[in-house]
């Protein structure tokens, strides 16, 4: 089983409220219709966008290519969590692209080309449940296609989710978004050198409480851009104030915890995919150009994930409850909440 998730929107979002031409012919777009493939809607055809429901979904990938979502493989994808936008189960294909631009108040093309991404189900063309995008769309905004492609297949990391870009993890190959990541790949950890993965997994969350995602603007903490974490994963601070106030010359700080820093905050969301990997004991890794932790098997961080994974890990690493275990220390000196409100006041 490969599990990729990806954001995208009900096709009931994006409405038809103009269409080129008279007497179109059944199965093309109609006014007061949802988009559907690219083959049946006309250049100029123009949309409403409401803002609707978007989620998270996931697929089982078995076509052969887990980076790409397929046209033409109409059983190579199947529903796991459709977020309530697909049922589950059900087949599906990145249909087509429409390639539109927004509209102004005079009804002229602005701004840049963004690609919608249109899925189908049950291996019917013009079957559309849903849509992602290269860039996001403006609620209230109508948007005109300029033109389109029949050829639907694109990779997961071609759509804009709700969160912020993919994180991207330094490895011997390069930059790679953690969803792309493998068992075995090569790493690159500060301590370690390069160090393979031993388990990589991906849990289906909601966006809300405790799971809401802590967004870290580029720049704050060294990173290149934008970074999206869990409340808990940690993040490693290096400055003057550490060493004068714990003796350290750099701690690691759960990301919760940095929230009140200009910059850093919880974006709650409907529902949240977080990928986590891990070596055969605690790594610092760098992400999105910031140094962060890799994932550590404790007590907590067990209890978010599912039971399979949390038995996949154990079987891998038998030892997990033995005090001489590699995981009974962090790869670097962790401050708790406290301690991290005094730190926040010196950077």
């Amino acid at each position: 089983m490969v599990l990729r998730s990806f954001f995208a929107q009900d096709s009931e979002s994006l409405v038809a409220t103009f269409v080129p031409g008279t007497n179109n012919p059944p199965g093309t777009v109609q006014v007061g219709n949802p988009i559907i493939n690219n083959s049946d809607t006309p250049n100029g055809s123009i949309f409403a966008y409401s803002g609707g429901f978007g989620t998270t979904v996931t697929l089982d990938d078995t076509s052969g290519g887990p980076n790409v979502f397929n046209d033409d493989q109409p059983f190579g994808h199947t529903i796991t969590d459709g977020g309530g936008i697909v049922a589950n189960g059900t087949p599906v294909e990145s249909e087509s692209i429409i390639t539109v631009r927004a509209l102004d108040s005079n009804g002229n093309p602005t701004g840049p080309e963004i690609d919608i991404y249109v899925f189908s189900q049950n291996g019917v063309t013009q079957d559309v449940w849903g849509y992602g995008t290269s860039q996001e769309l403006t609620p209230g905004t109508s948007y005109v296609k300029i033109r389109g492609s029949n050829a639907g297949s694109s990779a997961y990391t071609d759509y804009v989710t709700c969160f912020g870009p993919d994180t991207l993890i330094e490895t011997a190959d390069g930059n790679i978004a953690v969803q792309n990541l493998e068992r075995g790949q090569l790493v690159w950890t500060r301590d370690g050198g390069l160090q393979p993965i031993v388990w990589i997994g991906t849990t289906q969350a909601s966006g809300k409480g405790a799971f809401a995602p802590v967004v870290i603007e580029a720049g704050v903490i060294g990173n290149t851009q934008e970074l999206i974490v869990s409340q808990l994963h940690r993040v490693l601070i290096s400055s003057p104030a550490t060493d004068m106030l714990f003796g350290s010359p750099e701690v690691f700080v759960a990301a919760k915890h940095l929230c009140g820093l200009p910059g850093v905050s919880i974006r709650e969301t409907d529902s949240i995919a977080y990928t986590h990997f891990m070596f055969d004991r605690h790594h610092i890794v760098r992400s999105n150009g910031a140094l962060t932790e890799s994932f550590y098997f404790s007590d907590t961080a067990a209890r978010a994930l599912p039971s399979p994974q949390r038995a996949e890990i154990v079987a891998l690493f038998p030892s997990l409850e033995d005090a001489s275990d590699a995981f009974t220390h962090t790869a670097a000196t962790t401050i708790g909440a406290r301690e991290a409100t005094v730190l926040r006041a010196y950077l």
